[in-house]
């Protein structure tokens, strides 16, 4: 159950970093009679507005057979299910407010633990056995209020809408809701789809049968900014727009300031830095991050003002791209000492870098298409593991390079204590170089831990206003990170280019040469 648990934390993480709102969500034959969280959570404010269309609504049951064999024959009638061949069970769809994630996580492990457990069961009281909803004396006329034949409006505790009896309720069989929202109802929503046992009725009727649900749905969700203008960015999206972009003007101050460190110093004004071709690409990692951050910004803001951003979202995921190839090429070539302690690179690091290069374009693969499907697609869940996987590998493929460098160099000073030879000043370089990797493996370790685990489990305890500071808290550990390998690895008038000795020249192979990398 815990597993479960975490994998749906990040499955809800992952929605938030996919396309911010899909307005529609087609299932068909859907054997799951828990779909939820459909779509993306969303946090309404006060006067946030929720609409909910759904068509061609379908259930497909087998019948058994004579034989004692099961049919897979789909029983409806227009859009609905015979009454008789539904009597029993109770298809349904409903809104409700949850403070975290973590809450809407230990909610869905508890239906999935027992089928006994609804998640609408107090609704259901308001419906007759055939599906029609009970109407009440003291209903008042409220246009806060959703209403509808099979709709139950109870605010914060959930919005309802029934499927059982469509054909008889809805006359263009198309059910809809619409609900505005009040200060005392503003919070997190979630939707879920479940198809429910009723209770007093033999349960063994749907014993072992593949009951399957087909259906689209059309839904908007909207609210008002502070300057009452319509957003359709979720409460904790709202700042997102102009925080992405003063994130791009910091990281366009820190590409400036590495610019300007490759070819001036400081501390030398007379003397011009020796650069190394690794910091070139070390300028287009920041770049390229300039460039996503500052798309991202603009994607968003087109969000909240249209709903969507196409043309937005491919110019973000394209930059973002390129801008993750280079970052894990750029940690590989940093820790396998590339550049600025040798000129060549070994024929297990060349494999390393393909290799990791080629898990990019999976992981890429994989987060395109979780931008085009809608949290709650059947297979959404296993494009979510497969990005996951990819990215946990990919990280820990960057570390070896640096690991094999440390064992390297640890030996290196082994040697050189034992020869009564060894010169002090190869002791020293050895050592210095020894400790600048030990820390630059401590420093990938820990941003590869706090971007992918510490950030998740606490977003999955932020409330439905403070979604954003995932994202802030994000940027400003990657700022670190940037800023930590930056200061380590710049250039510098003293030359910590080494030239390769003969005893580390023995390591390359047969055939390999050594690229002249300097400027």
């Amino acid at each position: 159950m815990q597993q479960r648990h975490f994998v749906s934390l990040i499955l809800l993480a992952v929605a938030n970093v996919s396309c911010a709102l899909k307005h529609t969500f087609v299932t068909k034959k859907d054997a799951r009679i828990f779909i939820g969280p459909i779509g993306v959570p969303f946090g309404f404010l006060e006067n946030g507005t929720y609409e909910l269309t759904v068509s061609e609504f379908k259930l497909h049951i087998p019948q058994p057979h004579s034989s004692g064999r099961s049919l897979s024959k789909e029983i409806d009638k227009g859009h609905g299910v015979v009454a008789e061949d539904i009597k029993g069970l109770h298809p349904g769809f409903l809104l409700k407010r949850f403070k975290t994630e973590t809450e809407f996580a230990r909610n869905t492990d508890r239906i999935l633990e027992s089928p006994d457990v609804c998640g609408f069961r107090d609704f259901l009281s308001d419906f007759d056995d055939v599906g029609n909803k009970i109407v009440k004396d003291d209903v008042i006329d409220d246009p806060t209020v959703a209403i509808g034949p099979g709709v139950i409006d109870g605010g914060a505790s959930g919005i309802f809408l029934s499927m059982k009896n469509i054909d008889e309720m809805w006359n263009a069989n198309t059910p809809t809701l619409q609900h505005h929202f009040i200060a005392e109802e503003a919070g997190y929503y979630f939707l879920f789809y479940q198809i429910c046992l009723e209770d007093n009725f033999d349960k063994d009727k749907f014993l072992f049968r593949r009951i399957a649900s087909s259906f689209q749905l059309d839904f908007k969700n909207k609210n008002l900014d502070m300057l009452g203008n319509i957003s359709y960015l979720t409460a904790g999206e709202m700042p997102l727009p102009h925080m992405f972009l003063y994130f791009s003007v910091s990281y366009a101050l820190m590409l400036g300031m590495w610019v300007r460190s490759l070819h001036t110093n400081d501390t030398h004004p007379n003397s011009k830095p020796t650069v190394y071709a690794i910091h070139h690409i070390m300028s287009a990692v920041v770049a390229l991050k300039v460039l996503s951050i500052f798309f991202e910004s603009v994607r968003y803001h087109y969000i909240r003002l249209n709903g969507h951003a196409e043309l937005w979202s491919f110019f973000y995921y394209g930059i973002t791209f390129l801008k993750g190839i280079f970052l894990f090429t750029t940690i590989l070539l940093i820790g396998s000492g590339w550049s600025y302690f040798k000129p060549y690179l070994t024929s297990k690091e060349r494999k390393i870098i393909f290799f990791v290069f080629f898990l990019q374009i999976i992981d890429n693969i994989a987060m395109v298409v979780l931008n085009s499907e809608t949290m709650g697609d059947k297979f959404y869940k296993d494009w979510s593991a497969i990005l996951h996987l990819v990215d946990i590998i990919s990280c820990c493929a960057i570390l070896v390079p640096i690991v094999w460098q440390v064992n390297n160099l640890e030996q290196s000073i082994e040697t050189h204590e034992r020869d009564d030879g060894g010169k002090m000043a190869e002791s020293l370089r050895l050592e210095s170089r020894l400790e600048l990797f030990r820390s630059f493996y401590l420093v990938v370790v820990g941003y590869i831990y706090f971007t992918r685990i510490v950030v998740y489990l606490f977003a999955s305890t932020l409330s439905y206003g403070h979604t954003w500071l995932k994202d802030l808290v994000t940027e400003l550990g990657t700022i670190l990170f940037y800023l930590i390998v930056g200061i380590k690895f710049r250039p510098t008038v003293e030359s910590g280019y080494d030239t390769v000795s003969n005893e580390d020249a023995q390591g390359v192979e047969l055939g390999e040469t050594a690229p002249s990398n300097t400027e």
